[in-house]
């Protein structure tokens, strides 16, 4: 498929747009926690990172008040969607890379703020340990991580909520987890590009895993989606690099 020739899809419902890869959806609507990350990337001095930045709805609102942002995702096909659709007068603050947790590298103290925006519970609960790691490395000294994930109160995993809670309460370092997603999908068979386990989080978690990467937390919490200001359904955290 030609450049020119890749097109954003169709939303599948109001404010969700599919991915390319089957990965899910981007939501055109953001929660506080990614509004926190415009408005701090906007005036931070240094460049930003959008960490699986979908086709870049944050991106896009980073760029127009002025800053700097290097854009990076999984699929080839949406950054070079982004960078088609930048209008001319933001293109020299803009840079793209393909890259996914937590295989990416970028130089240490590269980035004023890094967004990682409904990404890491893709991620075994290893890999969200070394990703968080590396994004603390890619931080400038007194820079800031947003994280937001997905918890195990949304989506087709809402019915394992009250197995998370008891997890939870046993002890379980990593409650959420499911191994296997394909029974609770409304047609039992996971998508070609889905990955057939997933890690839904919480904010004591991101919490844990910011503090023992080195980071201070400033605030972990809950939040709805979109631009729901109340609800469980996301779990959001701002973690400053000392």
């Amino acid at each position: 498929m030609s450049e020119d020739s890749l097109q954003k899809p169709v939303p599948w419902m109001e404010g969700m747009v599919p991915t390319l890869n089957q990965r899910g959806f981007m939501s055109e609507t953001m929660e506080r926690f990614s509004m926190a990350f415009i408005d701090y990337a906007s005036v931070c001095g240094h460049e930003a990172l959008d960490m699986g930045c979908a086709y870049g709805v944050a991106t896009r609102e980073v760029l127009e008040r002025g800053g700097s942002v290097l854009a990076c995702d999984m699929e080839a096909g949406h950054v070079e969607i982004l960078a088609r659709e930048m209008p001319a007068e933001h293109r020299d603050r803009l840079r793209t890379a393909v890259g996914e947790l937590p295989q990416a590298d970028f130089p240490d103290e590269s980035f004023g703020a890094i967004l990682c925006s409904r990404v890491i519970h893709f991620l075994t609960g290893d890999e969200v340990r070394l990703a968080i790691g590396k994004m603390h490395s890619w931080l400038r000294p007194g820079g800031r991580l947003f994280l937001i994930a997905d918890t195990p109160y949304t989506g087709f995993w809402f019915s394992t909520a009250p197995e998370y809670e008891r997890r939870k309460a046993s002890g379980d370092e990593w409650p959420g987890f499911i191994d296997n997603v394909a029974p609770l999908l409304s047609k039992e068979q996971v998508p070609d590009g889905m990955l057939p386990y997933l890690n839904p989080l919480d904010p004591d978690i991101l919490r844990r895993e910011c503090e023992a990467a080195g980071f201070t937390v400033e605030e972990a919490a809950f939040t709805g989606r979109g631009g729901e200001p109340d609800g469980n359904q996301h779990a959001g955290i701002i973690a400053l690099k000392g």
